[in-house]
Formats: C-alpha cells, sequence, structure tokens
C-alpha cells in the first residue's frame, strides 16, 4: 500500500485516492446526519415528557397528534440509526475489501517490478555480449578483406605475367610452325616441282616418284654386282708389303644415316600435332574448371567482389587460352595432314 502511493502517477494509485476520497466524504455526510437526527430526539424527549405531565390531568386531540407526531419521529430516527449503522459497517467492510484489493495490487506491483529489473539486467547482458561479438568479427572481417585483397592483387600480378609468358610461348610456336610448314613447303616444292613454276601438279609428283622408284630398282641391281667386282678387284690385287712400323690410322667415327627430308618433317609434324593435341586438351578442362567455379561464385551471395572479379578473369583467360590452343591444334593437324598426303603420292 505503502508502494502504490508513493507512486502518485501510478493510475492504480489514482483510484485508490480516489475512492478514499468518496469514503470520507460519505463518512461525514453520515455523521452530520446522526448529529442532526440525535438533537431534536433529544429535544422533543425533554418536551414529551413535560407534556405527558400536563397530559395526565387533561388531555386533548392536539395532545394525541403531538405524541403521534412524537412517535413518529422516534421511529424515523430509530430507522436513521438504525441504516447509519448499517452504512458504517457497510464502510468499514468496503474499506477492508479496498485495502485487501491495494494489497493485492502493491505485491503485484513488486513482483513485476523485479520481474522487470531482471529481465532488464539479462537483456542488457546480452547487449554487452553482442556488442563484444559484433566486434571481433569486424575486426576478422577487416583482417580478411584485407589478405582477400592482397592475395587478389597477387595473383592478378602473377596471371599478367603467366598472360605475357604465354602469349610469348604462343607467338613463338607459331613463327615455329609457320617456319616449318614453310621449310616442308620448300621440299616438297624442291622434290616435286620440277618445271620451278611454284606449284605442283598431278603429272609432276607421279613422275618424280616414278623417277625415284626406278633409281632405287637400279641401285638395288647394282649393288650385288658392284660388291662381286670389288671382291674379284680385291683378289687380284698382290700383298702390300709389310712395314716395320705401320703409321697409327685414324678412327673415324661411323656416319649416322640420315634420313630423308621428307621423313623427317613428317616425324617432326606428327610431334608437333601430339603436343597441340595434350595442350588443347589441357587448355579445356582448366577453362571448364575455371568457368564451373566462375558459375558457382556468381550463384553464391556470401562470395566477395573481389574473388568473383578473380574468378571472372581466370575464366576470361583460360578461354581465350582454349581458343589458341584450338587455333594451333588446327595448324598442326592441317600441316600434319598435307605432309602426309604428300608422303602418300
Amino acid at each position: 500500500m505503502n508502494l502504490a502511493l508513493s507512486n502518485p502517477s501510478n493510475p492504480e494509485c489514482q483510484n485508490l485516492m480516489k475512492t478514499l476520497s468518496k469514503f470520507r466524504y460519505l463518512t461525514g455526510l453520515i455523521a452530520l446526519a446522526f448529529i442532526l437526527l440525535a438533537n431534536p430526539t433529544n429535544a422533543t424527549d425533554r418536551k414529551s415528557s413535560s407534556r405527558d405531565r400536563k397530559a395526565s390531568s387533561s388531555e386533548d386531540k392536539r395532545v394525541q397528534d403531538y405524541k403521534r407526531k412524537i412517535a413518529d419521529i422516534n421511529q424515523r430516527v430509530a430507522a436513521a440509526q438504525k441504516a447509519l449503522g448499517q452504512a458504517a459497517a457497510d464502510y468499514k467492510a468496503q474499506v477492508a475489501r479496498k485495502e485487501k484489493e491495494l494489497k493485492g495490487l502493491s505485491d503485484q506491483y513488486r513482483e513485476k517490478a523485479a520481474s522487470t529489473k531482471k529481465v532488464v539486467g539479462e537483456l542488457r547482458e546480452d547487449q554487452a555480449e553482442l556488442g563484444e561479438a559484433l566486434e571481433k568479427y569486424q575486426k576478422a572481417l577487416q583482417e580478411k578483406q584485407v589478405a582477400d585483397a592482397k592475395r587478389a592483387a597477387e595473383a592478378k600480378a602473377r596471371s599478367d605475367k603467366a598472360k605475357r609468358d604465354h602469349d610469348a610461348r604462343s607467338k613463338d610456336q607459331r613463327e615455329a610452325i609457320k617456319k616449318k610448314a614453310e621449310e616442308s613447303r620448300r621440299a616438297h616444292l624442291k622434290r616435286f616441282d620440277t618445271n620451278r613454276d611454284g606449284k605442283v601438279t598431278k603429272e609432276e609428283s607421279r613422275a618424280v616418284v616414278t623417277a625415284e622408284a626406278k633409281r632405287r630398282d637400279a641401285a638395288r641391281k647394282k649393288s650385288p654386282e658392284t660388291r662381286r667386282k670389288s671382291n674379284e678387284d680385291a683378289r687380284r690385287k698382290p700383298a702390300p708389303k709389310k712395314q716395320t712400323k705401320p703409321a697409327p690410322k685414324k678412327q673415324t667415327k661411323p656416319t649416322p644415316k640420315k634420313q630423308t627430308p621428307k621423313k623427317v618433317d613428317l616425324d617432326r609434324l606428327r610431334a608437333n600435332y601430339v603436343r597441340a593435341q595434350k595442350s588443347d586438351d589441357s587448355a579445356k578442362r582448366l577453362y571448364a574448371k575455371a568457368k564451373r567455379a566462375y558459375d558457382e561464385a556468381r550463384g553464391n551471395k556470401k562470395t566477395y567482389k573481389v574473388d568473383l572479379e578473380r574468378l571472372e578473369k581466370n575464366y576470361e583467360r583460360t578461354k581465350k587460352n582454349a581458343y589458341t590452343a584450338g587455333r594451333v591444334l588446327v595448324n598442326a593437324k592441317r600441316a600434319y595432314e598435307y605432309a602426309r598426303q604428300k608422303q602418300r603420292r
């Protein structure tokens, strides 16, 4: 009760004050009515007693009227006193009930205040923990962003260097393939272009192949006769005189058997073609892997912008490398097939 009254701004306290004010007002009215009713009754009793003494000798109608009025007033006073007593009892009961309700409200308010204070304390603790976690996460996020930016810069530098190296290697390869193709073309023209007009016709190819076949046949037929003649000449010659101190012979290395330019060019072109196939397969695998990684990063909302840009650049670079490797493979295959066709002729 004291807790509720100590807080005038509380709506429950205001209602309680209004109720008590009404009770005080009713109590004052009842007390005033009791005083007013009590005094006329006493005066009337005194007058009636004196009149009774007078009426003992002689009573008339007027006296009887007075007595009847006095009796009526006495009844009214008794009823008023009874109503006053009932009002006082009701007042006490209502006050007791209100005090009990006020005590319940006061206890309820104290419990609610304690519960609210506990909840506020727990929320303050949660707020402090969340603040610490946010600070740690922001610090870690900043460090990660710096590290990612550094890695992206290093990866970009490496990719630029690799791109320059690859471009240089691709250019050298193209030049080498172009040079080898030119050498093969010149060797082909030198072999089959009999009229030296810069073109090789089917007739010229057939004539050259036929002439070479005839020369090989003649060489095979001539070889046994030459060896037999050489043996006969060796038998007819007299034996050489023995020298006391023969001069040391110089050791000569056996001359390696030279392959025909046509066979060498075909092997070289075939090796270039196989190497171009491997490069093309490797470039296609790298391109597929980079494309898959880039597509997955685009679909993931948690991917950082730096990583997405790095994956996109890697994807574009592997795509260009795959295209370059495909072009090299096509050129190598074309040169190799052309050389094979020339050999078959």
